[in-house]
Formats: C-alpha cells, sequence, structure tokens
C-alpha cells in the first residue's frame, strides 16, 4: 500500500519585493523539487506597487506551484500569514521572509523534523546550537536580544521572534490568533496547541535587495503585543509567578524591619538581618510557586528547594553586578536614568528567576 505524500505549503508575505521573487521563487521550488517534497508557493502581497504581483505571475508560467493572492484590505506581516494559513492546501505550512535572509536550504529539514521527527512545530533559530547572524550592527543585534529575552517567559523557544517557521495545521486550529505586528510566531506559541517544538539552526543574513521594514513603530507595536500576550491566559504561570514574587518582596521587608528592631541597626545586624529576611522571602515564595504557581509537589522537595534557593542567589548576585556596572562604571546616577537604569535590572533578574524556577528549580 502506497503512502500519501505529505505536501508543504510556503507562505511569503510580501511588501514591494519585485527583485526578490525572482530570486526566492525559483531557488525554494528547486531545492524543494529535488528532495521530491511536493509543495506549493503562496506569495500573500499587500497590493505592492512596485509589481511584485505581476513578477510572480511571470514566474507562475514556468513554476506552476506559486502563486500570489493579493491583499487590499486589513495589511501586514501578521493578517498576511494568518490568510496565508486559510488558503494554504498543504499538511504542513512553513513561514518564511521573501528577502532571503532566511536561508531556503534549511526548508527541507524544517518539513522533515515535522513529517519525520514528529514535531508539531519547528523554527528555524537564530540562537540554537549552530545558529547566528551574519553582518548585523551592534545596534540591531542588541534590539533583537533584548526583544528576545522579554518574550523568553511565555516560552522555551530560543529564537521566538524569529520569521521563519513550520508548523502542523492542527496547531493553530481553533486558536485566538490576533494578527497583530511582526512576531507572529510568539502568538502561536503562546496561544496554539503543540506537545513538540524542535528549533533547526539558521545563518540569519541581512536582505540582498531592498529596503529594511525595522522600525520606531515595529518596536511600540512589538511591546503592546507583548503585553497582551502577557495578558493572555495561557501566561497565567508566569503572572502568578510575578505574583509571588511581590508578595516575597513585603515577606522580605517585614521581616527585616522586625530584625532591626530587634537586634539594632548596626553594620553587622544589618547584614544578619538582611540575610534572615532573604532566606525567608526565598521559602515562601518557594512554598508558594512550588504548590501554585508550577504545581511540581510531585518532584523532590529538597532538591527543588537547593535549586531554587541557587537560583535566588544567582539572580541577586546578577542583581549586584548590573547595578554595579551602571553606577560605579557607566556613572547612571542621576534621575530619571538611575530609576530606568533599576527598572531594567529588575526586569533582566526577573526573568532569570523565572526561567531558573521553570526550566530547572521545578522541571517536570
Amino acid at each position: 500500500m502506497s503512502t500519501r505524500k505529505e505536501k508543504l505549503s510556503v507562505i511569503i508575505p510580501t511588501y514591494n519585493e519585485r527583485e526578490n521573487m525572482a530570486l526566492i521563487i525559483p531557488r525554494l521550488h528547486e531545492i524543494l523539487a529535488g528532495e521530491g517534497i511536493d509543495h506549493e508557493i503562496l506569495v500573500m502581497d499587500d497590493d505592492s506597487p512596485d509589481g511584485t504581483a505581476e513578477a510572480v505571475k511571470e514566474l507562475s508560467g514556468t513554476i506552476g506551484e506559486a502563486r500570489c493572492i493579493v491583499r487590499k484590505k486589513d495589511r501586514g506581516l501578521s493578517p498576511a500569514v494568518i490568510e496565508g494559513f486559510r488558503r494554504a492546501k498543504g499538511d504542513v505550512y512553513l513561514v518564511m521572509d521573501a528577502d532571503l535572509s532566511h536561508p531556503v536550504e534549511a526548508v527541507p529539514a524544517m518539513f522533515h523534523a515535522i513529517t519525520r521527527d514528529g514535531a508539531d512545530i519547528s523554527v528555524g533559530s537564530r540562537h540554537a546550537k549552530g545558529g547566528g547572524i551574519e553582518d548585523w550592527p551592534l545596534k540591531r543585534k542588541v534590539i533583537s536580544w533584548g526583544a528576545a529575552l522579554m518574550a523568553r517567559p511565555l516560552t522555551s523557544c530560543s529564537d521566538p521572534m524569529s520569521g521563519f517557521f513550520a508548523l502542523r495545521p492542527s496547531v493553530i486550529e481553533g486558536a485566538p490568533l490576533k494578527a497583530r505586528g511582526y512576531k507572529i510566531l510568539l502568538e502561536i506559541l503562546v496561544k496554539g496547541r503543540y506537545d513538540r517544538l524542535v528549533e533547526v539552526p539558521i545563518t540569519f543574513r541581512d536582505r540582498e535587495v531592498g529596503e529594511s521594514k525595522l522600525g520606531s513603530r515595529v518596536i511600540v507595536n512589538y511591546l503592546e503585543h507583548l503585553l497582551a500576550l502577557y495578558l493572555h491566559p495561557g501566561s497565567a504561570p508566569f503572572m502568578k509567578f510575578l505574583f509571588v514574587g511581590g508578595t516575597g518582596m513585603l515577606v522580605d521587608l517585614g521581616i527585616l524591619t522586625l530584625m532591626l528592631l530587634l537586634l539594632g541597626e548596626g553594620r553587622s545586624e544589618y547584614l544578619v538581618s538582611q540575610s534572615i529576611s532573604f532566606a525567608a522571602a526565598v521559602s515562601w515564595n518557594f512554598v508558594w510557586n512550588r504548590f501554585w504557581t508550577f504545581d511540581a509537589r510531585s518532584g523532590s522537595a529538597g532538591t527543588q528547594y537547593f535549586r531554587f534557593f541557587i537560583v535566588a542567589i544567582f539572580a541577586f548576585a546578577v542583581r549586584f553586578l548590573l547595578t554595579t556596572l551602571g553606577v560605579d562604571v557607566l556613572g547612571v546616577r542621576e534621575q530619571p536614568y538611575y530609576q530606568m537604569l533599576t527598572l531594567g535590572v529588575i526586569v533582566v533578574v526577573t526573568i532569570i528567576n523565572y526561567m531558573g524556577s521553570r526550566l530547572w528549580a521545578f522541571r517536570k
């Protein structure tokens, strides 16, 4: 009995990408056909004035698997991808950029990670072992790193900002996807239904032709999107973690105040009092996170507590080092820059605490 070959639907959102069509579509078709992968190429174009749709139509004369759908309403990358999902006819959907920043050569591996290896989602990852970024300025690397760091509490994926990913249609079936911003993968990772995610290492390259669409408005949209995802019910563990951390701060402050009243306010007394209040707050947080946030009571309490305490000490050390670096090395002492430094440090430390707790201390 013959087994039906699974079909791949490649979804490419575009706006003013005419020049790139003649590069990516033939290369993509050649690689997939060479691998014997049944496929279709859907170009979801936001009514580009440069003739992107016409370029695809010309190519479709020799590459019948390629077609362009011109979108005149609800424009944007995420809406284009979501509509592409609705229009696709394949067993696996793959999303990639038109500008050749995503290596076409990685597409078969991402397809086979799902069809052969049983993954629900495969992500072309810049941060997986063997992956990387080519020729990016430091500023752009910092922005990318910061964006990924802020999203880490929402997913175990090392590169949730990737625009290069494949999935089974069942992952998004019935998911309340919101078409906003440029980071549709993050939306899917938070709201989709999946058991196994595989990261395929890629080297990200800057576009060969055309202009980058990264701008301040894109960054603002991302921050708005991130806030909405943190408030989504699927992000409940992180919100619980923040609540427990807030109560832990009150425990820390309350016991510190009590110990100073009992022992006095000398330097040595303060160090003793602070050590006791820190240990009490960590213990308080441990109990609530074990039983409520992560529901991890099936594991060894002793091992979990030891790991949780190590994570807390490490996060405390990071906070001290970052604050010292900002104040003593960079000279950040004046308002409002000191407050901005403190807020940034708190965000970093909170993420370290959460990821260390979820992935190590309370790992199931």
